[in-house]
């Protein structure tokens, strides 16, 4: 399907699937409910902890977090930040065993003096809620490159070490651009990315660190009814929160065309979208909800 062949119906509130996890949603959907819109919960896909050596590693990692051993520590997502959280509060790094978590008294234990960046604001909303500072956002573009891009300079080369904790999935478009910078970036696999329902064993169990509830009016469907409603343009839009997220998407459509547009959070997901054959109608300016609703309010007026 060719870029703008969708179908958006106007005079009265579009209706925009929100399709990221559940326990993700409440922000995104106040923003695009705030914005007019009706969002349409679907969520496609959902996160795991790790198992076996990666989830030693990471325990590991966060140990050492606690006692000073990195420069930098760098969140690229609130699900990372969350499960920073959950792994931190299991006590032992050779325990296969996740019920150490106490999910009612979540904190980041970071030692004074490591510094923290976080990719958007909302990852650094969900670091404050922690009692953490954070000294980095970028304000520019919210993303692994827009973090790179502003990111200091190595000062003393024996310090230079930067944990990610970060997904099984992400891109090392992070890393590559701290090494070329000098620093020493170590990248531990904090989560995983699954089809939604996560297996409830491995689910995570801490709370989104001052998540929002989702708005009443919000309306829900199941994946089945959102595939048969994307290929019908019976949604005015869907948004697109990651290339995993896009990937589901096709799958669920089964070779049907879509007739629906996607709003994408960031470039990197907009890409991956567009190489599925999905008709990306904007690009989100950046990680935050409000800068997908305001995706949403351009793409509508160009349709209009």
């Amino acid at each position: 399907m060719k870029q703008g062949e969708h179908t958006v119906t106007h005079g009265h509130a579009p209706r925009v699937a929100v399709l990221r996890a559940a326990d993700r949603a409440g922000a995104l959907a106040s923003a695009l409910s705030a914005a007019g819109a009706v969002p349409v919960l679907c969520p496609l896909i959902d996160h795991e902890l790790p198992a076996g050596s990666e989830l030693a590693t990471a325990r590991t990692a966060l140990q050492r977090l606690a006692s000073g051993a990195y420069a930098w520590v760098v969140f690229t997502s609130v699900t990372a930040v969350r499960a920073a959280v959950e792994l931190s509060a299991s006590a032992d790094p050779d325990s296969a065993d996740l019920d150490g978590a106490d999910p009612t008294s979540a904190v980041l234990d970071i030692a004074q003096g490591t510094r923290v960046a976080a990719v958007g604001q909302a990852t650094a909303r969900a670091v404050r809620a922690l009692g953490a500072g954070v000294d980095l956002v970028p304000g520019g573009e919210h993303s692994a490159r827009g973090l790179v891009a502003e990111f200091p300079a190595v000062i003393d080369t024996g310090a230079a070490t930067v944990l990610l904790p970060a997904a099984d999935l992400a891109a090392p478009t992070l890393a590559d651009g701290l090494v070329e910078r000098g620093w020493r970036p170590e990248r531990v696999s904090v989560y995983r990315t699954v089809d939604a329902p996560a297996d409830p064993s491995r689910a995570l169990s801490v709370p989104v660190p001052g998540a929002l509830p989702v708005p009443s009016g919000a309306q829900r469907l199941e994946p089945s009814a959102l595939a048969e409603q994307l290929a019908a343009g019976a949604l005015d839009a869907a948004v697109l929160t990651s290339p995993s997220t896009a990937r589901r998407v096709v799958d669920l459509l089964a070779g049907r065309p879509s007739r629906t547009g996607y709003l994408a959070l960031g470039p990197r997901t907009a890409a991956e979208a567009t190489d599925l054959g999905l008709d990306v109608i904007a690009t989100a300016p950046s990680t935050d909800p409000s800068g997908l609703a305001a995706a949403l309010a351009a793409a509508t007026e160009r349709t209009s």
